[in-house]
């Protein structure tokens, strides 16, 4: 039996006691849960008094467990600007652990892109990236160390907790392609306890300056077949975010290279019927999520950052899988 859901969770955030204070019904005392986002106490307030370290609480917190949590960052459409160096500030801020960059970096100096990611510690150890129109092949074959653009991505520090699988629809990936028939057979061989798909060229996005890519029946089919949990895409210079039958679809493109009202108008409020949950432009940000690891429970959380760290979005996935191998 699975159950998926993707929502805008409550937030009540207060200090944290392990046991706190409840109602009384009877001579029975009730007491909150933290963490289960409801109201167990009957106080009319859900999670009062909890922890915000914890990565299910109101905002991402900077000294979270890493033993039991794997922090990414997702970001495209980057530059080479002083709002580029404000979004890894930020990454290193939040101790981000991996950094995916869903396409196109090179608009006006990819080698000062890469060098300002390696001075923010982020380098070929722990950040994927994916080929936009604007990058080359070449550069992007040179960061992953592989002789092709696409395919399974891991990183040694995640061990087997997570693995990317890259889409490059820059070259043919329609599903005769061969690049379709690899990613499938990854997929299937994967043990990755977390996988995101990752493409820069959008399968699912509200009208905007760039259409989708064309591919969703064959690749959605695949995705659910291959156990991934979100398709991180950009392209679109927005923030929007869908839940198309319980899978994650988002568009990251909030880099800086264009900021304010040049980022991409919102055309429409839905792709192919699906509402967008939550689509924001003239923001750019930084998107974080957390992979949280507890045996059969699996559960992410995300925040859409602003440049001055507000929340403009936050969302979660929770997902019990019963005897996953």
């Amino acid at each position: 039996m699975i159950c998926l859901s993707i929502f805008n969770p409550i937030y009540i955030a207060a200090p944290f006691s392990p046991v706190v204070s409840g109602s009384t019904m009877g001579n029975t005392t009730l007491q909150e849960l933290c963490g289960d986002r409801q109201d167990n106490d009957l106080d009319r307030l859900v999670d009062e008094d909890c922890s915000v370290n914890s990565s299910s609480v109101g905002i991402p917190a900077t000294n979270f467990n890493m033993s039991k949590t794997l922090r990414l960052a997702v970001v495209g459409d980057i530059d080479s600007n002083q709002g580029l160096t404000t979004q890894l500030e930020m990454a290193n801020h939040y101790n981000v652990q991996i950094l995916i960059i869903p396409g196109d970096l090179e608009y006006s100096n990819g080698k000062e892109v890469l060098s300002n990611l390696e001075s923010h510690g982020f380098t070929k150890e722990n950040t994927d990236i994916v080929v936009g129109n604007h990058d080359t092949e070449n550069t992007v074959k040179t960061w992953l160390g592989n002789n092709r653009t696409f395919g399974e991505i891991k990183f040694n520090l995640s061990g087997n907790k997570l693995a990317l699988f890259n889409i490059d629809a820059n070259i043919k990936f329609d599903c005769s392609s061969p690049q379709f028939e690899i990613l499938k057979s990854q997929m299937e061989l994967s043990h990755a306890y977390y996988r995101f798909a990752v493409v820069h060229q959008p399968f699912v996005t509200v009208k905007s300056d760039h259409p989708p890519n064309g591919e969703f029946d064959c690749y959605d089919q695949m995705f659910r077949a291959g156990r991934i949990d979100g398709v991180l895409q950009a392209h679109n210079h927005n923030y929007q975010r869908f839940n198309i039958h319980g899978l994650l679809y988002g568009v990251y493109g909030t880099g800086t290279h264009d900021t304010g009202s040049d980022m991409y108008p919102l055309k429409s409020t839905n792709w192919e019927g699906n509402d967008c949950l939550q689509c924001i432009t003239g923001k750019n940000g930084i998107t974080i999520i957390d992979l949280q690891f507890n045996h059969n429970n699996k559960h992410f959380v995300g925040w859409f950052l602003g440049m001055n760290q507000e929340v403009l979005d936050d969302f979660e996935r929770l997902d019990f899988i019963y005897g996953r191998p």
